[in-house]
């Protein structure tokens, strides 16, 4: 798993949080200022190494502040240079600390030692040279040292683990949502697959009817009485507003849920095997012989099992008229151990498929190898042993 990509905070955003973690040091530097310099027993100090005094705590606090910006280049070593200068400034302390606190949030053991140990003994020497705090004894002041050290280092450690906490949830987040947008996009796919398989399985069959009555118009025309022309057109007219009613059903299910259209076009149960007498007579009223054999088990088939054999040999019945118009049509419908349903559609080849034919027919039997595989069966479609083509599908009973 790649990690999420950070995103680039605003400038305005990264001034801010530079600028007032700033200030806030400054006000600390100059609260202790505030605090140890009247504490200091400086009367016998000249005035020149008060002034000295005065300008070396304010050059080293300002010089610590400056130094303070640039800690995230340099963690640990600007670290160290600002507690350096607070060894000497007391308006350094505020920089010296917050540093120490941004050193610890990066959660390092090595550097949060060296940062607090480092810390503590500029502490102890400061209070011992250069800001002098009286008769408190030296085992006190260590305790509060470390006392203060451990809150600071408890502090940035707390601001680290909550900082890797929230990059990790926003990680989690993006993750989620990428996730659900595969998800997403595959039942989009999906939906897209099954919309071409029906309107290919439904409109295949319709046209191809069409297709064969408009023909055989066409090539027998001249000789046909008025009555017959009549009634050959009827059936291309029956046929194609078939077609075109199971096009709106089939296109019904893309609007939009709240669409009143959308209600009058709502798609009608699917076919199942009890609706295959029908779909056989249809092909016998076309011409085409067809003979079948079904088993009377398959009537309890589940629907979901029935309505795939269905289009397999509705599918199977249009290639046959469309690639072997004229020949017989065998049809086979039977229970096998299992259980399992089994479809056998076969027919006698003829004449040579060309490379369109073959273009055309694969959509519809990549459709039924679909069918076939979301269901746990089997599908097979090919020339025989015996020279016929057989479509033949295994679908388990429970599917």
């Amino acid at each position: 798993m790649t990690a999420t990509p950070l995103q680039p905070v605003p400038l305005g955003r990264r001034v801010w949080a530079q600028s007032w973690r700033v200030v806030v040091a400054a006000l600390a530097g100059l609260i202790a200022f505030g605090v140890v310099w009247p504490e200091l027993d400086t009367d016998g100090w000249s005035d020149a190494r008060l002034g000295l005094g005065l300008l070396t705590d304010l050059g080293a606090g300002l010089v610590a502040l400056v130094l303070y910006c640039f800690r995230h280049r340099a963690p640990l070593l600007v670290t160290l240079l600002v507690i350096a200068m607070s060894t000497v400034s007391t308006i350094a302390a505020g920089a010296g600390v917050l540093a120490l606190v941004s050193l610890a949030v990066r959660r390092r053991p090595v550097e949060i030692a060296v940062g607090a140990v480092a810390m503590l003994v500029t502490g102890l020497v400061g209070d011992a040279l250069v800001f002098p705090s009286g008769n408190v004894p030296m085992w006190q002041t260590i305790l509060v040292s470390v006392i203060f050290l451990a809150l600071v280092v408890a502090v940035g450690v707390a601001i680290g683990q909550r900082r890797a906490l929230v990059q990790s949830l926003r990680e989690r987040a993006a993750l989620l949502e990428r996730d659900q947008q595969l998800r997403e996009d595959r039942a989009r796919e999906q939906e897209r697959a099954h919309l071409a398989r029906e309107m290919h399985d439904v409109l295949g069959h319709r046209l191809s009817l069409v297709a064969l009555h408009a023909g055989a118009l066409e090539y027998r025309g001249r000789s046909l009485s008025p009555d017959e022309t009549v009634e050959a057109a009827g059936v291309v007219r029956a046929e194609a507003h078939a077609a075109l009613t199971e096009l709106r059903d089939v296109l019904g299910v893309l609007r939009e849920p709240g669409d009143g259209a959308a209600l009058a076009g709502a798609a009608p149960p699917q076919p199942t095997l009890r609706d295959l007498p029908a779909l056989l007579d249809e092909a016998r009223s076309s011409g085409a012989g067809v003979s079948s054999a079904v088993d009377e088990r398959v009537a309890d088939a589940p629907d979901a099992v029935g309505r795939h054999a269905y289009r397999v040999v509705q599918e199977a019945l249009t290639n046959a008229r469309r690639h072997a118009p004229g020949q017989p049509v065998s049809v086979a419908v039977d229970v096998l151990g299992g259980p399992a349903l089994r479809v056998r559609v076969s027919n006698p080849t003829t004449g040579r498929v060309t490379d369109d034919d073959d273009r055309a027919a694969g959509h519809g039997l990549r459709g039924l190898a679909e069918r076939a595989r979301l269901v746990g069966g089997t599908f097979s479609a090919g020339r025989g042993a015996d020279g016929t083509h057989v479509v033949e599908a295994v679908l388990p009973w429970t599917a």
